[in-house]
């Protein structure tokens, strides 16, 4: 028997969202592992309750079960491993992800082994090897850790977290996508945007460091992946019946090279898929961006966060609203469409910087605005400074809510943004 169990779990609550896609991470380990004979499942919670999850992974009888831990996922990502534990206890459970990767002993003390950082070729060797191995218990007793990077035990393995390189990434073979439910996906997909959307990574890492912003799978070194891969797995993800993509990139514009390459490969091969993507407002030119809606890009957003500089430079956002307004005309000069991210109430502002960023967001002429309270993700320099944080607070979604003790009044700020959004709707449908 050569079986891995990978489990993604994240439920869908029910929640609007105007982006849920298959699991990347998941897929791009099956594809190696599969390459390499053993027999995959790919437990995508998504569309799944608890109990049947739990249900068709004690089926699959796997003698690996990996779990995929973030933030928001935790509480579940815990709970299917203590109930498969009592149905499957000779599993070696393994846990990967932005949390274990920054919290491995946190969770070395429940899951058998942690892998940190960029696991795809660690993790997937482990695999291969231990299941070719005759003796299980002789072969984890003797393992050399160096033969797996980012591999971390309660037992006394430690490492730091891997990062590829980029002849190593695209060694890898493109994430395998079959045996999800892309009629699901597409469904939610098409109700909320008109597109049937799907994710695709290009480049790994971001340079910047934005207060705000944890990065412990990619780190900050870009990393580019050849594009022969790349439109490898478009082709793919187009015979599965999407018609967009969703790049998923942190900084997908970063390099007007590999950006000006991506287009004019896409205008050349005349694929006829859309696309949209995360963009700083300041890395753009007016040739590039129309470049881009000539390969078709319908949408950029752009993490703009505050419209006072005084606030921008306590996030270190290394931009200024004048940087803002000239690269919102930018992209929209050229025809594409542009949603703007912003951040309010964040430590060390006042109620007349927020009030600032809700009239900065009016007047841009974005197609599409979003406002959230600060985000105090594990790893960022935003986590180190606020306290009280809870871990039972990041099941929360789409809520006006602080995880951490704020200054500012959550009914206060919920209702200031309700009014904002009603503003913003009323402004567009005058124009």
């Amino acid at each position: 028997m050569k079986k891995v169990l990978m489990i993604y779990p994240y439920f869908s609550t029910g929640i609007k969202k105007d982006q849920l896609f298959p699991p990347l991470g998941i897929a791009m380990l099956s594809g190696v592992l599969k390459g390499m004979g053993i027999e995959v499942m790919k437990l995508d919670c998504t569309f799944l309750d608890i109990d049947e999850a739990v249900k068709r992974a004690a089926e699959f009888d796997a003698q690996i079960t990996g779990i995929y831990v973030m933030t928001t996922l935790s509480e579940n990502a815990l709970n299917i491993l203590k109930r498969l534990r009592g149905k499957r206890p000779d599993s070696i459970y393994i846990a990967g992800g932005p949390l274990p990767t920054l919290y491995p002993q946190r969770f070395a003390e429940k899951f058998d082994y942690v892998f940190r950082g960029e696991a795809t070729i660690a993790f997937t060797k482990f695999c291969s090897d231990y299941m070719a191995s005759f003796e299980k218990t002789g072969f984890m007793e003797a393992m050399d850790p160096e033969e797996y990077p980012g591999i971390f035990s309660g037992s006394g393995l430690e490492s730091e977290p891997v990062h590829l390189e980029k002849i190593e990434i695209d060694s890898c073979p493109i994430p395998d996508r079959s045996g999800f439910d892309h009629e699901k996906y597409q469904k939610v997909s098409f109700e909320s945007t008109g597109r049937k959307s799907a994710s695709i990574m290009m480049t790994y890492g971001c340079p910047f460091s934005c207060d705000f912003c944890s990065k412990p799978i990619f780190g900050s070194c870009v990393r580019f992946r050849s594009l022969d891969r790349v439109f490898e797995e478009i082709y793919d993800i187009i015979s599965y019946g999407y018609d967009s993509l969703w790049i998923a990139d942190d900084l997908f514009t970063y390099d007007m090279g590999f950006l000006k390459m991506f287009c004019k490969r896409l205008i050349r091969e005349d694929i006829g898929i859309s696309w949209s993507c995360l963009s700083r407002v300041d890395s753009v030119t007016g040739d590039i961006a129309a470049l881009m809606k000539m390969a078709g890009c319908k949408k950029v957003y752009l993490g703009i966060e505050s419209g006072s500089d005084e606030v921008l430079r306590l996030m270190n956002k290394k931009i200024t609203p004048k940087d803002v307004i000239s690269g919102v005309d930018t992209f929209k000069n050229s025809g594409l469409e542009c949603s703007g991210f912003f951040i309010v109430g964040y430590p060390g502002e006042t109620v007349q910087t927020i009030e600032k960023t809700f009239e900065f967001a009016l007047s841009l002429g974005l197609d599409e605005i979003s406002f959230n309270v600060p985000y105090p993700l594990p790893g960022s320099k935003l986590y180190e400074r606020v306290s009280g944080i809870s871990d039972e607070d990041w099941t929360f979604e789409n809520e006006t809510r602080f995880l951490y003790e704020s200054e500012f009044d959550e009914n206060w700020l919920s209702k200031r943004i309700r009014q904002t959004m009603e503003e913003f709707e009323r402004v567009k449908m005058t124009l």
